[in-house]
């Protein structure tokens, strides 16, 4: 059966339609953050968003996310756009996904698929592309670009004397990651967290640890997070396929 060259555009642009449909989340124009509420986005997540938040990503040449469930996430260049509370001493922008805080001594593994545009720049400043937060403090450890580098950060331990693991930031943009964490929470816990390249399976970056991992109530929030500065770049990521199993 010969199929109609008019029918054969339609089916295409209709396939490529539905393959970069996206619905928006939120637009933030008003210096706030703007929540999900609960933790049923992917099964067990909430966000939070002071940007531009899509569900839904345009997987292209240009930026070529292998992400089945995505979430498309874009921040202004501006450090007076997308701010999570107006006229802060330290303006910061936010789009996150976390997990509910979790007890002492509990354990879960985590996953999920990540991309970042190699149009995002760094600074000197911090920008966490994950983290292990503690609800009622800081960062336990956390994934950042910065200086042209994505490098793990820990907080308690300081990374070991040779230094904490990083890579170039040109290493790790423009490719979808797959990222696994198997974390203990608690003053005696432990995480073993990797990186990998989602497509040839390269282990990009790794690190593990023991000892304190949060206190009480502590989650895992991944997205984009940064001080919002002069010279800063507009950043866009996408992420999501994200998994939890607790052990």
């Amino acid at each position: 059966m010969t199929i109609p060259l008019k029918s054969c555009l339609f089916l295409l642009l209709s396939a490529v339609s539905t393959a970069s449909a996206k619905t928006l989340l939120t637009n933030v124009t008003d210096n706030k953050i703007v929540s999900s509420g609960d933790f049923k986005t992917l099964g067990a997540l909430k966000w939070q968003s002071s940007g531009i938040l899509f569900d839904g990503c345009s997987d292209s040449v240009t930026f070529p996310i292998a992400i089945d469930k995505c979430f498309s996430l874009q921040l202004s260049a501006s450090p007076k756009e997308n701010l999570q509370a107006p006229n802060a001493d330290s303006p910061r922008q936010r789009i996150e996904f976390l997990t509910e805080g979790a007890a002492d001594g509990a354990t879960f593994r985590y996953s999920w698929k990540y991309y970042l545009s190699s149009k995002t720049g760094t600074t000197k400043n911090f920008f966490h592309l994950m983290q292990l937060l503690m609800r009622d403090g800081g960062p336990v450890i956390a994934l950042d670009a910065v200086n042209d580098k994505v490098a793990l950060r820990d907080f308690v331990r300081d990374c070991p004397a040779k230094g904490c693991p990083s890579i170039d930031l040109d290493d790790f943009t423009d490719r979808t990651t797959a990222h696994d964490m198997l974390v203990t929470f608690g003053p005696n816990g432990a995480v073993q967290y990797t990186v990998k390249d989602s497509v040839g399976g390269k282990t990009l970056l790794s690190y593990s640890a023991t000892g304190e991992m949060g206190k009480s109530s502590t989650s895992l929030k991944f997205g984009m997070y940064r001080l919002a500065v002069d010279g800063m770049t507009a950043a866009r990521a996408a992420l999501g396929d994200f998994t939890v199993k607790k052990l």
